[in-house]
């Protein structure tokens, strides 16, 4: 069915930029899979096919919203930018490569946190957008006095990529995993995975069970930082210091991941 609008959103002149904002503020509000471009055109007061004079289709528009959500994250300059921030941010980075690289992982937990219903676009659609291959050019940034290879550059970054990626779409209730964040069904998993008689399983249901994101942000972020530092021989610093849980077995209070 196609939903006419009253042509306000003409008179107002709609451009590509609108329309992709109008899909960011639908995306967060209502997620990603009640998403339509007749809902957007209704949302716009427009009829459907004005919106195809500015996204030629759906999967365009929704590789507008990646980019513009992946643009818009504030990632630490380094002493390569030349005084010039990568992507739209104004952060500078400071300290040393361990550092550089935990503010960048910051920046892009931040950013996922400000949008978790649209961010898994940003996760899952590949793109070769000029946003795309800034947030490229910042991470890899933050290693260059390690002087490694191009090709070891390269493959850490798909290393580090690989790691923000998954834990981001897990925290973000993307991804199957067995722990919760809800205290009341914490006791619940445990008594599912012990019943399944495997003693390695007993032994790490308490912690298997629940989840604190924070908490596993941050150890497999130092976990990828110490292993970097030991295979290019340079000394760990150790890292900042462990996040507290928040409630229970190291959970926090927050709505229960899948």
């Amino acid at each position: 069915m196609t939903v006419r609008g009253t042509g306000r959103g003409r008179r107002l002149g709609l451009t590509r930029d609108k329309v992709i904002a109008a899909a960011v503020t639908m995306i967060d509000r209502d997620g990603p899979d009640s998403f339509s471009l007749r809902k957007l055109a209704a949302e716009l007061d427009i009829e459907n096919m004005s919106l195809y004079s500015h996204v030629p289709n759906k999967d365009a528009l929704l590789d507008g919203v990646a980019e513009v959500l992946l643009a818009r994250i504030e990632f630490p300059r380094t002493d390569t930018d030349s005084g010039t921030a990568i992507g739209s941010g104004t952060n500078t980075g400071t300290g040393t490569w361990q550092d550089r690289i935990r503010a960048h992982a910051a920046a892009f937990r931040a950013a996922a946190k400000r949008h978790p219903k649209a961010f898994p676009l940003v996760l899952t659609r590949p793109t070769q957008s000029p946003a795309a291959l800034e947030a490229i050019g910042s991470t890899l940034a933050t290693v260059t006095e390690l002087g490694l290879s191009p090709e070891e550059m390269v493959h850490v970054l798909r290393s580090y990529t690989a790691f923000i990626v998954g834990t981001l779409m897990r925290e973000l209730g993307y991804a199957l995993h067995l722990g919760t964040t809800d205290p009341d069904r914490i006791q619940q998993r445990v008594d599912d995975i012990t019943s399944t008689g495997d003693p390695l399983l007993a032994d790490v249901a308490p912690y298997l069970a629940t989840s604190d994101h924070d908490v596993e942000f941050h150890y497999g972020l130092e976990l990828l930082i110490a292993g970097l530092a030991a295979r290019t021989g340079v000394p760990y610093d150790g890292g900042p210091s462990k996040p507290r849980p928040t409630s229970g077995l190291g959970g926090d209070s927050a709505e229960a991941a899948s």
